[in-house]
């Protein structure tokens, strides 16, 4: 029992040693009149007073936003100041430059000074949300929705939080998404008032999911309610996926998040479906591969894409199951390239499952291109000019935009080195040679001189 106490002591006394006598704690920020002034939507403007007991000669204004990423991001701004024991300090985020926030996003900031004498200080972080403030927002919630909206009656309101849920509880039965934190939606009355909250969104935007932000904005056409319930589904399936199938590294395909929006939704439209049966039966379908990107913005081709990506994601889900779709959402989120993640889950890569699905709805086959060796260029002259020989056009792993060409358009073709170029690389390369020949042979003579030189 001595030898246990002992031990214990002189646990204690190291202890002691190593520990300070006092922990020396930051000096405490005196901050007033710390506040956020909104220009919405263009730009946030951060005060404060700062004090100190000596002069304060660093400024640094340190502010970010609330989202999903893939590790901590701190912004730093330096505001203009003359040195002094109180300061008044401002500095505006500008965010015509450094493009908008969500509306709805929460912005945090803290001021970081020091002072002559070599004291640092830290003001403690204040948030605000990032919203104008001349409209009168309301909010209806239920657990996993908050729905903010102005200008329209709480019955209206209540339709759409309640189509929120229904698109919630489709998502839960179709792929296994659930939401990880309450989702916000900010509804605005009309097309235009949302556009205008949102700076350098295309004139055609009607409602904009932002995942990392937890966010939807959706206008109100005024005239169909069965749009406007549906426009409610479709972006909180994107919130979904965004967060379901998060990866720092990896990438989501195109027709799968598209397809899994529009399939939340229930039927294809009758019209979007008529053009889809009619690209089948004239061989003019896109390729599964081109769709991984995005949507070209012509309307044709734009709609013909959405509508093959509904049916793809309904081929996928009707014909193997709901949870071998949440397979392929949890290894997109592991950072698995797409073509990987359908062979685990499915067996098929992109090109599978795109004669695959073909099949299914009685398209023509899919004729994928087979890549052939290129020349391999070469110093040796050839009778042949290299811009007689015929290159072969090759698949490329990159998407083609659908907007560049038609479906019977060819890809355009790299041209040749000119003759006289090629003549003039293959003189050069002789010169070379000639030039490294002659040193060689010198240096063999030179080598030659000198062994006989030591002979003698």
């Amino acid at each position: 029992m001595t030898r246990f106490r002992l031990i214990l002591f002189l646990l204690f006394l190291i202890g002691s040693l190593l520990t300070p006598a006092h922990a020396a704690a930051a000096p405490h920020a005196d901050v007033s009149n710390d506040s956020a002034t909104l220009d919405f939507p263009n730009a946030a403007t951060f005060s404060a007073t700062l004090e100190a007991d000596s002069n304060i000669v660093s400024v640094t204004l340190e502010y970010g936003n609330e989202q999903l990423t893939c590790g901590e991001v701190i912004a730093k701004a330096f505001p203009e100041f003359s040195p002094g024991k109180s300061l008044d300090v401002s500095w505006t985020w500008d965010m015509r430059q450094s493009g908008s926030l969500p509306p709805g996003a929460s912005i945090w900031w803290r001021w970081r000074y020091a002072d002559e004498a070599g004291n640092e200080f830290v003001s403690e972080m204040r948030t605000v949300t990032w919203l104008d403030d001349i409209h009168d927002w309301k909010t209806i919630s239920n657990e996993d929705i908050r729905l903010h909206y102005y200008g329209k009656s709480e019955d209206f309101a209540r339709t759409m939080l309640e189509a929120g849920v229904e698109g919630l509880r489709r998502n839960e039965e179709q792929s296994g998404m659930t939401p990880d934190a309450p989702i916000d939606i900010f509804v605005y009355p009309n097309y235009d008032d949302m556009r205008d909250a949102v700076l350098y969104e295309p004139a055609w935007t009607g409602g904009q999911a932002y995942s990392d932000f937890n966010i939807v904005i959706m206008g109100v056409s005024g005239s169909d309610a069965a749009w406007d319930k549906n426009t409610v589904i479709h972006e909180l399936t994107h919130i979904l996926v965004g967060r379901n199938a998060f990866s720092c590294i990896g990438t989501r395909p195109g027709w799968l998040e598209e397809g899994l929006a529009m399939y939340s939704e229930g039927e294809l439209d009758p019209s979007m479906q008529s053009m889809l049966d009619a690209a089948i039966r004239s061989n003019t379908l896109i390729t599964l591969r081109s769709l991984n990107g995005g949507f070209s913005e012509l309307p044709d081709k734009a709609n013909l894409s959405y509508s093959q990506s509904y049916s793809v994601v309904k081929f996928l889900i009707e014909t193997y199951g709901n949870e071998e779709m949440a397979d392929l959402l949890t290894a997109l989120r592991d950072a698995k390239p797409i073509d990987d993640a359908l062979l685990e889950v499915y067996g098929f890569d992109t090109d599978g499952l795109d004669a695959a699905w073909r099949e299914s709805v009685g398209a023509a086959p899919l004729v994928v291109a087979q890549a052939t060796a290129m020349p391999t260029p070469t110093f040796v002259p050839t009778y042949v000019p290299i811009s007689g020989i015929p290159l072969a056009v090759t698949p490329t792993p990159y998407v083609i935009p659908t907007s560049s060409f038609s479906q019977t358009d060819s890809p355009p073709v790299r041209s040749s080195p000119p003759l006289m170029l090629t003549i003039a690389l293959v003189c050069f390369c002789l010169v070379f040679l000639l030039i490294i020949g002659v040193i060689v042979l010198g240096f063999v003579i030179r080598r030659g001189n000198a062994k006989g030189g030591s002979n003698g």
